[in-house]
């Protein structure tokens, strides 16, 4: 949605800092993937080559951006992005990773290579989260479903954002805004609006009615099938881009099938506090 300011370029996911060199990340594509027919690690990074530096997202763009790619191995991901900025140029770019903070080394890479980034901070209940995704392996991967046991989703979750808030507690209030998806989409234009103030970019209406589309982005859709990088986004935004409202638990407490001590549950509900999400019941 922010990538669809007038003034900004909203780019598909590049993971372009989760690996330290493009030689890495091209290594890095599971065999799994591969079996299925995926080409590369970063269906987003190719996609966006293709249409940014080759014109189209066409299967000869495609091959080319590939073809690039196989050519500059041993660039940072930085290098990269330095060449799509340089393209889109004046118009500065909006891109979310979430491998790229997987881990600490990560965010260290993005830290290092662009000091005067900004930083958006979007949260999500952890137990929506958590059925997202055992919805998402269970699409992709139902040979190892998580039926019954939710930890893998909810120790994502309580891992991702602790290390984010870590990571700004470093940074000015200017480089640094949280907020919650839910408010986004169930409050959007006002929410859109204090965003793009934050930004420093225009608050006009014409600017925000814009943002409301991100079904216009030439990235939200899947890319050519039998491509081998059709994503490059999450699969749930490219089969249905429109925004919709949705529903917030009243309640924090542990999902469906929860077996982990009470203690941990009391960890979780503590960062999700932290983050804005409350046990409603509790304190009416």
């Amino acid at each position: 949605m922010i990538g669809q300011h007038p003034d900004l370029a909203g780019l598909p996911e590049l993971k372009l800092f989760c690996c330290g060199t493009i030689g890495e990340l091209e290594a890095s594509l599971p065999r799994y993937w591969m079996e299925r027919g995926v080409t590369h690690r970063s269906p987003g990074l190719v996609r966006a080559l293709a249409e940014i530096e080759f014109g189209s997202q066409t299967l000869e763009c495609l091959s080319e951006a590939r073809a690039w790619l196989r050519e500059r191995q041993d660039w940072s991901g930085a290098d990269v992005l330095d060449v799509l900025l340089t393209r889109l140029h004046p118009r500065p770019a909006v891109e979310k990773s979430p491998d790229n903070i997987l881990d600490d080394t990560g965010l260290k890479r993005m830290d290092a290579a662009y000091p005067k980034a900004r930083y958006l901070h979007l949260t999500r209940h952890p137990v929506t989260t958590q059925r997202s995704v055992q919805e998402h392996r269970s699409r992709t991967v139902p040979a190892h479903p998580l039926d019954g046991e939710p930890m893998s989703g909810i120790g994502s979750w309580y891992d991702i954002h602790r290390r984010i808030l870590h990571f700004a507690a470093g940074l000015p209030a200017d480089r640094y805004l949280r907020v919650r998806a839910e408010s986004i989409l169930n409050d959007t234009k006002s929410q859109l609006y204090a965003i793009s103030g934050w930004l420093g970019i225009r608050v006009d209406d014409n600017a925000i009615e814009s943002m409301r589309h991100p079904e216009a982005s030439p990235f939200a859709c899947p890319g050519p099938a039998g491509s081998g990088v059709t994503g490059g986004n999450d699969p749930a935004f490219l089969h249905d881009p429109i925004p919709h409202r949705v529903e917030v638990p009243c309640r924090l407490e542990p999902p469906e099938g929860w077996v982990a001590d009470s203690s941990i549950w009391k960890m979780v509900a503590d960062l999700a506090n932290r983050l804005g999400y409350f046990d409603q019941s509790s304190r009416a």
